[in-house]
């Protein structure tokens, strides 16, 4: 009888499959040498076969089929090009139905909006000016106040205590005013949403960094009276010695909603990079405004009657034609702002840390998503809601739905005040997630960190049917708010 192998050799097969160690043997009762691959393609070259026969073994592993699971990576750029090409083919397809059917819509930039918006944006943009003196007078007086502080007597930290509260106060009203005011020119006086929109944009970032700076100062200045050693920063940047105007607009203009008294510094200026990001950010620019006038607006305008008459099939229709142009819009955007001009910006400054994202595009679920794509506005709900929240006593969980509920806030003000359609849409739209976030964490924990399905859901919630339909809902709000006569 013959001897079983405790080890077979490897069959020459059709598939480069057989190389991988991975694959699992089984004894075969094999007592002729076989081929290897090696010896295979020399023996193709010489077209010699050389004791073959009929009753060669083929089938010699356990393999699973190449598009299972269970079997090894495998290069699938054969059907991305397919891809690729078929969503050339009906990119190309919609360029040319749309050329057909309304012409060259495209203008000259920004030229329907009035003229008196540009004169509201800028008195509204003086609260942003105001508020930064406000801040710096103020932190530079408390820190004149702490150095005489640090070896006073018990008398004058308690008149200290006090005007901590004084500043406290004072810091909470013009920072209110700074979102407030700009708010209500926005809602009631500015019509074009663009202009409104970017007005409300730069106003929350300079409510959110100025309320970073005061609150670290705060914390820095209780340090320093209590004598606390400094553990992060140098002599020249500690406190109070950070409180300056130099340090206070190098945080401003620094990409991150953070304050800290120092930021790694990259060593020179990249002028070839620089360049490179500042022509990638006007080709997205330009993109973005073609596809938003030739495409975005027509099949917004033709949803008008559908959502009048509650003809749900034509809504759906309208959302998936939407979502197309939505999602290269929205990726463009990203690619814009969180790459092109977010590096440019840290290039000028020589700012160092530039992870703004991360690979959000892998998340498995929406919690992941949030976590990866806008860094700098999750650091800073993490350093400045989560983490004190949970150092209180706050349970974690409970945390976690207090940033969201402020996120969906910030996110019905960001898109309902510039549409002048405080409806809630946005807002809701952003507590929804959290019971998807409740269903994908589960999943994601089932299939693994990034699983194919878990993204799937997360694309086909976030891009494919929540931004068009809300972008349809605000549209359709903005053009009955102010009486807009569409084509039907």
């Amino acid at each position: 009888m013959a001897s079983i192998r405790r080890k077979p050799l490897k069959v020459v097969t059709d598939s480069e499959d057989d190389q991988s160690d991975s694959r699992q043997r089984r004894d075969l009762h094999i007592t002729k040498r076989v081929s290897t691959i090696t010896e295979e393609k020399e023996e193709k070259k010489k077209k010699v076969y050389q004791g073959f026969s009929h009753t060669l073994p083929i089938h010699t592993l356990t393999k699973a089929s190449v598009l299972s699971k269970e079997a090894p990576p495998e290069n699938y750029s054969g059907f991305l090009r397919l891809g690729m090409l078929v969503l050339g083919a009906s990119n190309i397809r919609l360029v040319i139905e749309n050329w057909m059917k309304y012409g060259l819509l495209i203008g000259i930039p920004h030229s329907y909006i009035p003229l008196r918006d540009y004169g509201l944006f800028f008195l509204a943009w003086l609260c942003i000016p105001l508020s930064l003196g406000i801040s710096l007078v103020v932190e530079y007086g408390m820190g004149k106040l702490a150095i005489h502080a640090k070896d006073a007597k018990a008398d004058f930290l308690n008149k200290l205590t006090i005007l901590e509260r004084v500043v406290a106060l004072t810091h909470v009203s013009h920072l209110v005013f700074l979102l407030t005011f700009p708010s209500y020119i926005a809602y009631t006086q500015i019509y074009h949403p663009v202009v409104g929109s970017g007005l409300i944009v730069i106003c929350l970032v300079s409510f959110l960094k100025l309320t970073s700076f005061a609150l670290v100062n705060n914390e820095l200045r209780q340090g320093f009276v209590d004598g606390k050693v400094e553990e992060f920063y140098t002599t020249d940047v500690a406190y109070p010695n950070n409180v300056n105007a130099k340090n206070l607009l190098y945080f401003f203009f620094a990409p991150t909603l953070c304050y800290q008294p120092s930021y790694p510094r990259s060593p020179v200026f990249r002028k070839t990079f620089f360049m490179k990001r500042v022509g990638e950010l006007i080709t997205c620019l330009v993109m973005m405004y073609v596809l938003t006038e030739q495409y975005a607006k027509p099949t917004l305008a033709n949803s008008i009657k559908a959502l009048e008459e509650k003809n749900y099939v034509t809504i759906i229709e309208r959302v998936l034609k939407l979502s197309t142009t939505a999602v290269v819009i929205w990726l463009l955007m990203f690619y814009a702002l969180f790459h092109a001009f977010l590096n440019a910006l840290s290039e000028v400054l020589r700012f160092g840390d530039r992870t703004f994202y991360l690979a959000w595009w892998n998340s498995g679920n929406l919690a992941t998503y949030w976590r990866l794509w806008n860094r700098p506005v999750y650091l800073f709900f993490k350093r400045h809601v989560y983490i004190p929240a949970v150092q209180r006593g706050v349970p974690p969980a409970a945390c976690q739905l207090l940033v969201f509920l402020i996120s969906a806030i910030l996110h019905e003000v960001l898109v309902g005040i510039p549409t002048h359609s405080i409806t809630g849409f946005a807002f809701f739209g952003m507590l929804g997630q959290i019971p998807l976030i409740a269903i994908t964490h589960p999943l994601e924990k089932w299939r693994g960190k990034g699983t194919a399905l878990g993204n799937t859901i997360f694309w086909i919630v976030f891009c494919v049917v929540g931004q068009p339909t809300i972008a349809l809902l605000y549209y359709y709000q903005w053009t009955a708010n102010h009486k807009i006569v569409t084509a039907s």
